[in-house]
């Protein structure tokens, strides 16, 4: 029996036909949908939940007869609408998928993808895998007008997690650190100021928005299209933004958010970065396999440089000489020559088979590597071996080696945890809670305080690094903050 709790999303649930779906049967979805659909799926779904559709166990469900057993719900196709719904609003909250849990935040991709796109994707997905000889012969193939017609709602990701259980006919509610966030986050009073915990503005990419904030004016700039990963100019005055799913990187004016350039770069941009000498930004182009190389001065774009499979994002070492990419789909790092502008090696990350986000020690003789499935490594550079890997949080995360400290820090996506390291000791030291899904992580120049951007509780959380003590939690307007530039920390 369904939960009390969840009794009115059950009856939303109800009015909009998610238990229906008996109108007259159709062909499968043309060879044209499918294909479509496959592009949309291995451009913006495949890293996370796999090209064959089989997931990261722990981290990220597999579609792989999982999307067909919840399309089958409630004997039928009763998860029909609520497939559209996820796509739509994203999911937020512990699942169970064939005795394995997950507990993270998948983000919301209405205003990013068409209607036409997400009814492509879902036919795709429903008809591979082996999926579609799980599901009636009746199926009938998503359009976009009926996922038009299920768009428009106030959801969050929390909210689709509650109609999941009205469909899967469980009122079990998250347990675990993740379920009690909202409560623990609403009744922790602060115990700094912002302005004493933001000396100096932030900017953090507010991606389901489309903005940007600058804290701690509050201030909010639009016309940055899923707006993702965000990185600043020495100087302070120009702020790079990577436009997740448009292929878009923004360069904008810090002083009132006015964009001063945008480049057309690839299908989908993820990491940006601005050289220490302020002469370069960089922009990952990551199914094309690319970096952008941008002229801050001019605001041209110089060249795109080939680095590898899978590039994801970047950091430069102090005298802005070299570049290093991490390269996902490789198990390695590009090492990028900015005198030529060219590839110079490709450096193995043995242990780390998926390199994800990247930052570099303050002596510039250590990376510390971020992957996509809940490990952070350290490699020394004079020998170009990784030193050691350790098991963090779930799912991916931002990584960054505190200025003026020993401590490193990484969040975890499908977790509710950030990560400090002590860099002299290699060991862990911390793990506070600061919400579900935290990514990006940034600490202030002096090394007092470190910002996680939480994406499914819309929080920016400040950490006091003396303590390793949660000392705020401010709200984004906006949804699913993402990432966090913070001065004289790049």
């Amino acid at each position: 029996m369904v939960n009390q709790r969840i009794s009115p999303m059950l009856k939303l649930v109800l009015s909009i036909g998610l238990i229906s779906g008996t109108s007259a049967v159709t062909a499968a979805p043309g060879e044209d949908s499918i294909a479509r659909g496959e592009e949309v799926y291995s451009q913006q779904c495949a890293a996370c939940h796999q090209a064959g559709g089989e997931g990261i166990p722990g981290s990220f469900p597999p579609q792989k007869g999982h999307a067909a057993n919840i399309f089958n719900a409630n004997g039928g196709i009763g998860g029909r609408d609520y497939l559209a719904h996820v796509l739509q609003y994203g999911l937020t909250g512990s699942i169970d998928v064939e005795g394995t849990a997950y507990n993270g935040n998948m983000p919301a991709w209405g205003g990013s993808l068409s209607d036409q796109q997400i009814a492509d994707v879902l036919n795709y997905v429903l008809t591979a895998f082996g999926n579609r000889e799980r599901i009636s012969p009746d199926f009938q193939p998503y359009t976009a007008e009926e996922v038009s017609a299920l768009s428009g709602k106030d959801f969050s990701g929390k909210d689709v997690h509650q109609l999941r259980q009205a469909v899967m006919g469980t009122g079990e509610q998250s347990s675990g650190p993740a379920a009690s966030q909202d409560a623990s986050a609403a009744g922790t009073a602060a115990k700094v100021s912002l302005e004493q915990a933001v000396p100096k503005p932030i900017y953090a990419a507010v991606q389901n928005s489309g903005v940007v904030e600058r804290f701690p004016s509050k201030s909010t700039w639009p016309g940055v299209e899923g707006a993702h990963y965000t990185a600043l100019s020495p100087d302070g005055k120009q702020l790079m933004v990577s436009g997740f799913k448009t292929g878009n990187v923004y360069i904008m004016d810090t002083d009132n958010g006015e964009i001063q350039a945008s480049f057309p770069i690839g299908k989908v941009v993820q990491g940006v970065k601005v050289s220490p000498d302020g002469r370069y930004g960089l922009a990952v182009a990551t199914t094309l396999g690319e970096i952008a190389v941008i002229d801050m001065e001019t605001l041209s774009l110089v060249k795109k440089v080939n680095v590898g499979d899978t590039p994801h994002n970047i950091i430069f070492n102090e005298d802005s000489s070299l570049a290093y990419v991490t390269l996902q789909g490789e198990g390695a790092l590009a090492v990028v020559d900015m005198t030529t502008l060219d590839k110079q090696r490709a450096i193995p990350t043995p242990g780390l088979d998926s390199p994800h986000n990247i930052d570099i020690s303050e002596d510039g003789r250590r990376l510390w590597i971020r992957d996509f499935v809940g490990h952070v490594g350290v490699l020394d550079l004079d020998s170009e071996k990784v030193l050691k890997v350790f098991k963090v949080g779930a799912g991916h995360g931002g990584i960054d080696v505190i200025p003026n400290s020993r401590y490193v820090a990484t969040g975890a996506i499908s977790a509710s945890r950030v990560t400090v390291i002590d860099a002299d000791s290699l060991t862990v030291v911390a793990n506070p809670e600061v919400g579900t899904g935290p990514h990006g992580v940034r600490a202030s120049a002096d090394g007092r305080y470190l910002y996680a951007s939480v994406t499914a509780d819309n929080l920016i959380t400040v950490i006091d690094l003396e303590s390793l003590q949660v000392v705020r939690r401010e709200p984004v307007d906006g949804k699913f903050p993402f990432w966090v530039a913070v001065p004289g920390n790049p």
